[in-house]
């Protein structure tokens, strides 16, 4: 059943790059982070009511603190990359917090790093950067898509320290608690952004937006309350790997929706990265036989 989670959750990731782009329609970059804190806190505030019968908070732990500020990097820096670029630019989150998810299992689980695992990463990097400047010329890296790299490399190491602590928590909290409690300081802290932008809503009431960002409100309070349930049975690295295969299904909904354009440099780019989570994702099983 845990795989089953991790599976329907890259399914319904990869529809987050036009989900944003829907959104932002009608609403600003930080007005949408800010949102799917709310709707996401809305919905686990009545999965505690129904299921609990009470509502449980909890600020106590640091882990608290880091995670709920951590997820508030990664949908500030990933909602705002993807209404400067193309939708499927968050494609790139998704390796980075797989490695990140790599170097933290080894620095904080102790797991070893072999060659095939350093290999697998230097692919993955490899193969995120020429997705990144689709073909463009390194002098060109101050304008254009490639100069939203970092952005999204933001997002991907904050994506990644919320899982970790996603993980961390499993043995001391509850998972809807420790979710809920993450999401409401995430919440608090796009609040700011949100409200003093100069245009939180920036244009006129849209349904196709509004669906979007309640979807992407939805995958924030169920999607990521499945994503803990799988963690207490799979390996932090393993889940980030799985979920970074929702790349392949992320650049089909660009084309197909948007009619975007996806060049050989996007798809050699998407093969290297695979081919480099192939590698560590056999090394890393060999390590859990």
């Amino acid at each position: 059943m845990a795989y089953f989670y991790v599976l329907l959750l890259t399914f319904l990731f990869s529809f987050g790059g036009i989900m944003i782009k829907s959104s932002g329609m009608m609403f600003s970059s930080f007005m949408i982070s800010f949102l799917r804190f709310a709707i996401g806190v809305a919905l686990l505030l009545i999965i505690d009511l129904v299921k609990y019968k009470r509502i449980r908070i909890s600020f106590a732990s640091g882990l608290i603190l880091l995670g709920g500020a951590a997820k508030a990097v990664n949908y500030l820096l990933e909602n705002y990359g993807v209404m400067k670029g193309f939708s499927y630019g968050n494609v790139i989150v998704w390796p980075v917090q797989a490695i990140a998810a790599l170097i933290a299992g080894a620095l904080l689980f102790h797991e070893k790093m072999h060659l095939k695992n350093v290999i697998g990463a230097i692919l993955c990097v490899t193969g995120i950067s020429i997705v990144s400047l689709n073909g463009a010329d390194l002098s060109g890296l101050a304008g254009g898509q490639a100069a939203l790299l970092p952005v999204f490399i933001g997002a991907g190491i904050g994506a990644a320290t919320f899982t970790i602590c996603q993980k961390m928590l499993i043995d001391r909290i509850h998972t809807v608690e420790s979710n809920l409690s993450m999401f409401l300081i995430g919440g608090a802290i796009c609040l700011f952004p949100a409200v003093g932008s100069a245009d939180p809503v920036r244009g006129p009431v849209s349904m196709q937006a509004l669906i979007a960002v309640f979807t992407l409100g939805a995958i924030t309070g169920i999607g990521f309350l499945l994503q803990a349930e799988a963690l207490k049975k799979i390996p932090v690295f393993v889940v980030t790997m799985i979920q970074s295969s929702s790349v392949i299904l992320t650049l089909l909904w660009a084309v197909l929706i948007y009619h975007e354009p996806v060049t050989r440099f996007i798809v050699a780019g998407t093969c290297l990265f695979l081919c480099g989570m192939l590698l560590i994702n056999l090394k890393i099983g060999r390590s859990h036989a």
